[in-house]
Order: structure tokens, then sequence, then C-alpha cells
């Protein structure tokens, strides 16, 4: 389903416009994301590129008090149903299995958590995430666990705090391992270099933490998946129905393909105020799933020779597709000495 020269020109040049569709759009509280992506019809992705405006709830055209135009700039349109899953970790208590137990060497696709509650979205949270991907950084001799932000921070999290694995929240005792030590995180649109957009604002949902002493590590190792990640993908339209899978703690093993690289999407920071992060990766499963809350911080790399990094998985929509993640361009921004 790759896109072709021509698609792709059409894309960037679609996406010029998205500035002021995000202006107009964002002012109605029913739109969910704006963004430039694959059309569906009938729940089944198509070639064709649109506009697609997601909302919380998708209504016959006939309820519709004020509906989406058919074309804007002379391009079509896509409405979908699109709301992001507020609880974004996993509470539930279950029986330990291999993907959350204690794990030697550390890989992606287990269980993490932060040692002690985080606050986020205006209340405490304490549940468990997935460790993304194992890489190196720099010199350091030490590995460092890629995940999302909001598995090991929130509000007054402070760096080296312990990081969990097998997440504290899986363990009869809520005993943390303290197997690594958090050492930076993001949680806000940054600047990225990106093709002839130049300069833009991109959504990283990030974290690392080194790993401690007493534990070993595989690098680009994804539990339960023969691909070793070897690297990070070029984040440009290309990548544009591009088959992907991620490994998690609640959904195991997905695939799907990636519908768009410039959606933005309404969601909250860790006070609980809304922001709007911008340029997400957005997924849609093959079966309609992709993921599911806990399946936070799984590493999304592409299927094939040679697996690349596409993302870090952000969140699950309601309906566990369409998900959406970070971007390996806006990972490496932050943390260019990152690789595996």
């Amino acid at each position: 389903m790759k896109l072709s020269n021509e698609e792709v020109a059409l894309h960037d040049k679609m996406a010029e416009k998205l500035p002021e569709l995000i202006e107009e759009y964002f002012q109605r509280p029913e739109i969910t994301s704006v963004g430039v992506s694959l059309k569906t019809v009938n729940d089944s992705l198509t070639k064709t590129l649109s506009y697609t405006f997601g909302v919380k709830n998708k209504l016959p055209l006939s309820e519709v008090s004020q509906a989406i135009p058919l074309t804007i700039f002379g391009c079509p349109t896509d409405v979908i149903e699109l709301e992001v899953d507020p609880e974004p970790l996993s509470y539930e208590v279950t029986e330990v299995t291999t993907r959350n137990e204690k794990t030697d060497p550390l890989i992606g696709g287990i269980s993490i958590s932060a040692n002690g509650t985080l606050r986020q979205n205006g209340k405490k949270m304490a549940g468990s995430g997935t460790l993304g991907v194992m890489v190196k950084k720099g010199p350091d001799e030490h590995p460092y666990m890629l995940t999302c932000a909001h598995v090991l921070a929130g509000v007054g999290t402070e760096l080296d705090s312990d990081v969990c694995q097998q997440s504290k929240w899986r363990t009869a005792l809520n005993y943390c391992h303290n197997c690594a030590t958090l050492k930076d995180y993001y949680y806000e649109n940054v600047l990225v270099p990106r093709g002839d957009f130049k300069t833009i604002n991109v959504w990283l949902d990030g974290a690392i933490a080194r790993k401690g002493k007493d534990r070993n590590a595989t690098i680009g190792k994804v539990f339960g998946a023969e691909e070793i990640i070897s690297g990070f993908a070029q984040i440009d339209a290309f990548l544009i129905g591009a088959e992907v899978r991620k490994s998690g703690i609640t959904s195991d093993i997905t695939t799907g393909n990636v519908t768009s690289i410039t959606t933005s999407l309404r969601l909250t920071d860790f006070n609980g105020d809304q922001v709007i992060a911008n340029n997400l990766v957005m997924i849609q499963g093959n079966s309609g799933l992709f993921s599911r809350p806990g399946d936070s911080g799984s590493a999304i790399f592409t299927t094939g020779d040679n697996p690349q990094l596409v993302g870090i998985l952000g969140g699950a929509t309601l309906s566990g597709s369409p998900t959406y993640a970070s971007a390996a361009d806006a990972i490496l921004s932050k943390w260019q000495d990152l690789s595996f």
C-alpha cells in the first residue's frame, strides 16, 4: 500500500494546509483530531489521501448540524470515530506470565512501571506499561530503556527515580526490582527538522532509563518477535501504508499499517489540562485492534528485513484502533546519540 512519488507530493502539499485546518476545526469541541491520512471505507483502508477528522461519536449525516465538507482545498475528507482512552496504563491484577515477570536479559515488550504512584490527569496513577526496546546511548556502557514518558513520569517526577521491571504493580508485595533509573523524559511538542517542512512541532511522549548494573539487556530485541530492530525509520510520507508491528503487555503482538504522520490530537498533559499534540504517527490495526491500555511505551517497527523503529506507542483509542505514536525523529531530536 506504499504511496507513489505523485501521491507523496500530494500528501506534502495537503499537509502545508493543516495549520489552517487545525486552527479552524479545533474550535469545535466535538473534533478530536485533524490530519492527512489514508481514507477508510467500511472500516477498511484505501490508498486515497484525505483530510481526516476524528470525532467522539460519528453520527448519521442527517443528525449532524455542522457537517465536514466533502472536499477541502479540492481534496476529499474523511470522518472517523476517534476518542483517546483516558486510562493508558494497565491496572488489572493478573496471573504472572512470561511477559510480565522479572526478565533477564531486559528486552522490549515486557512490563515496567515507576517505583511509586504518578500524578497524571489530575489524579494518582499506579499501573503498568510496556518497555519499548533496549538501545545504546553514546559511549555509555550501560544500555537504556526507551519507552513513553507517561509510563514512568508524572507531575513532580524527579530524574534518577527507580524504574521497576518486573512492574512492581504485578508483584505480590509491590516490590521494586530497581532495574533502571529514569534519566530523561518529554511529554510535550518539540521542534523537529522534517524534510521540506523544515522545522515543525512534533509531540514527544518519550522517556529513557539507564539499566542497572545487576541486569543484562539485548539491544533491539522485542518479546515474541523474530525481528531485531536495527535502526530508526525515516519519517516521511513514503512511510504511509507501511506494515508495522508492536509487542505490548496487554494485546501481545499486533500488526497494522501507518495511516498518517501528520495527525494532531487532543490530549491532556500531566496536570490534566488540554493540549494539542502535533504530527503524531497513526496506525490502523489489521484486525481493527492494534493496542489496549498497558501497551503504552511499546516499540512500533517496520516488518520484513532490517526492521526500523517508527515510533513509541503513546496510547490507544477507545475502539483499540487507530493507535497514536511519537515519531522516531522526535525521539532523535532530543536524544541524538541513541542507536541499536
